[in-house]
């Protein structure tokens, strides 16, 4: 019983973390995104301009 609960449960981590990649790329866009635009985000430092 015990190790099929551990694989049930590694299963649902799995399927969560499948799951949620596609969620966190986006939200990872959009905020690059407005920090490219010059919106001031709260923990986010405005990206560094290229070197010459």
């Amino acid at each position: 019983m015990t190790s099929g609960l551990l694989l049930a449960r590694n299963c649902i981590i799995c399927w969560v973390t499948v799951w949620l990649a596609p969620v966190e790329s986006i939200f990872d866009a959009i905020e690059s995104e407005l920090v490219r635009r010059g919106v001031a985000l709260e923990g986010v430092e405005p990206p560094s301009p290229p070197a010459a």
